[in-house]
């Protein structure tokens, strides 16, 4: 089992710990409730160290993510960063990601995954890149990497940071100092909140547990991943390993945004072009918030109002903002509509369900 850095720390604090993708890390500090509703309503702090981080960099790296990701490389700035996908040969989501083109350091970028698929990832990329100019460094566990989220997110990433933070871009980045650690400052989130995200280059717990203090008796509150798993269900967001994988595609997936077929070519481009000329789109990816009591799980059936399935729950949970039940899962094509009402086969009962194809609650981050 992957540790972070500080997880004796967190267990001094009475943190919950779990298992997560292969890493023991905090679930929860005080309860999902509180954390959940404290990023909605403040900022909180999450240690995300997780994640999958790797460097590529060399004279022919934007050669190798022009070919290996689904967005134009080539159009990405420096500075600025982008959400795309990597898919397999068949058009297979190998995983959601983003990558990050440093503004000072020629041909050098930085991809955040998801820590389930980082030998995956990792494995894809040197494979792609045997006959080029490319170094891949694995950063995973050379540095750290902690989120603030929330409304307030902008007043104390800035206080900490010593930077004023309001004019670095939605998904935009600089490297800096911070505490006498260089640390690579990026605007993004998985919450449907405004946030930022510290990089620091090491892996010392002293350094990094002055430096989680720090932003602790600012005011933020820490967070674990149960919360973030929350917040993320209400933004709509997918998890990878449970509402995508490599047997489900960009189109399914409600993902096309995230790919760019105008560019000549990427791993799958020609598999996910058959399936939009052929039409061969059986299911969508929706979200749905529960008309009646209930928690809906992953794996449960969703059904038509005459109760034939015709899909299944792959992300479920309770929404705290909304004090009800919500979930994400793929339906056939006919029934991804709008407020289309279907239902949720609870064991032996079926409760109604409304389908929407936005947020289930509404971002709040300025772009």
């Amino acid at each position: 089992m992957k540790e972070p850095p500080l997880l004796s720390h967190y267990i001094g604090m009475n943190a919950e710990i779990g298992e997560f993708a292969g890493w023991r890390t905090p679930l929860w500090f005080t309860s999902n409730r509180e954390e959940h509703t404290v990023v909605r309503s403040s900022a909180g702090l999450f240690d995300i160290t997780h994640m999958t981080r790797i460097a590529v960099k060399g004279n022919q790296a934007p050669i190798l993510l022009q070919n290996v990701l689904t967005i134009d490389v080539e159009k990405l700035k420096p500075g600025k960063m982008k959400y795309c996908l990597m898919c397999n040969e068949k058009g297979g989501i190998i995983d959601d990601l983003t990558v990050f083109k440093h503004s000072e350091k020629q041909n050098y970028f930085i991809i955040v995954s998801n820590a389930i698929t980082h030998d995956r990832v990792l494995a894809e990329l040197k494979e792609k890149s045997e006959k080029l100019d490319v170094e891949i460094e694995d950063l995973t566990f050379q540095t750290c990497l902690y989120a603030i989220q929330g409304p307030r997110s902008l007043e104390y990433a800035s206080k900490f940071s010593g930077k004023d933070l309001s004019m670095l871009k939605w998904f935009a980045g600089f490297e800096t100092e911070i505490h006498g650690v260089n640390t690579l400052i990026t605007r993004s989130g998985y919450t449907g909140e405004n946030g930022y995200e510290f990089m620091f280059w090491t892996w010392d717990a002293e350094k990094l547990r002055k430096i989680w203090e720090k932003i602790i008796t600012l005011g933020v509150f820490p967070c674990g991943l149960a919360s973030r798993d929350s917040l993320r269900l209400e933004a709509g967001y997918p998890l990878y390993g449970y509402d995508i994988n490599e047997e489900t595609n960009p189109i399914e997936a409600r993902l096309d945004f995230a790919i760019d077929l105008a560019k000549e070519y990427f791993v799958g481009k020609e598999a996910i072009e058959k399936i939009l000329e052929t039409g061969e789109i059986e299911r969508l990816l929706v979200g749905f918030k529960c008309l009646e009591r209930g928690i809906p799980r992953r794996g449960y059936a969703i059904t038509n109002m005459n109760y034939e399935v015709i899909g299944t729950v792959t992300s479920g949970g309770f929404s705290f903002t909304l004090g009800i039940g919500i979930g994400l899962g793929y339906v056939k094509r006919e029934y991804a509509n709008e407020e289309e009402r279907l239902k949720i086969r609870f064991r032996e009962k079926h409760k109604e369900i409304e389908i929407t194809l936005k947020p289930i609650v509404p971002h709040r981050m300025k772009q």
